[in-house]
């Protein structure tokens, strides 16, 4: 009888175990459903997103009335702003180093005149929202770079305590201020050795294989379902766009 009463202890611990072994595996595969899922809405989501901005990017026309330049970048920027699919590809076509911007102002004293008017402002408050927004945190179809900066420690307990005061996160606060214009003349010059890291080619000539790093905020069968459905060929409907 006891060996009996042992038995059928162990039958159903293992029936027990098994069970849980199941609900993980299922657990794990939904989640790997969902992951898919949101990889390909994401994908696709992108690929309305650049043929819009593809379409904004041709009417852009040339001017000499810096007024009419300034209004140009809101018209072309408002077009694209609410298919944008996360912060990061709207501010790469708007603010980045080939956006509307740049494009609109190619020399560096109308860029410049142009961040400290209105309508730059105008542009960094749709940022704000869009980084405001329940969108995925990274942009997979951009590499993310990592910056190691050396501060004192006041400076450092002045910034954790801040972005706990406005309950973000340090790295949010981080962005937010680097996002705002550079007042040039708050910037020391020295002419002590630079230290650290310097940019330069080896950040402008990177192939289109490091543009999507396993490391962007999506696991990798999810990175793997972006990649095939963003290289799926299929047409792109704006008026899908919303």
């Amino acid at each position: 009888m006891e060996m009996l009463a042992n038995t059928q202890t162990i039958g159903a611990e293992v029936s027990a175990n098994l069970a849980t072994a199941d609900s993980g595996s299922t657990k794990t595969a939904t989640k790997a459903a969902v992951s898919r899922a949101a990889a390909e809405k994401l994908a696709h989501d992108m690929a309305i997103f650049q043929s819009i901005v593809t379409e904004v990017q041709g009417k852009i026309r040339s001017s000499e009335a810096f007024e009419n330049r300034c209004k140009q970048v809101v018209d072309c920027v408002a077009e694209f702003f609410g298919a944008a699919p996360t912060w990061t590809a709207f501010y790469r076509e708007a603010l980045g180093k080939d956006g509307i911007v740049s494009k609109v102002f190619p020399d560096k004293q109308g860029y410049d005149a142009f961040t400290e008017s209105p309508e730059y402002f105008q542009v960094l408050e749709m940022l704000t929202a869009l980084r405001a927004r329940n969108l995925p945190e990274n942009d997979p179809t951009e590499a993310q770079r990592m910056i190691t900066i050396r501060l004192p420690m006041s400076l450092h307990d002045s910034i954790c305590r801040e972005a706990n005061e406005l309950k973000v996160s340090v790295n949010s606060l981080c962005i937010t201020r680097m996002l705002q214009p550079l007042v040039a003349e708050m910037l020391p010059m020295s002419e002590k050795k630079r230290r650290g890291r310097r940019p330069g080619s080896v950040y402008e000539n990177q192939s289109d294989d490091t543009v999507m790093p396993l490391n962007a905020g999506m696991d990798a069968e999810a990175l793997l379902a972006y990649k095939m459905a963003a290289n799926a060929g299929e047409s792109v409907d704006r008026n899908r766009a919303v």
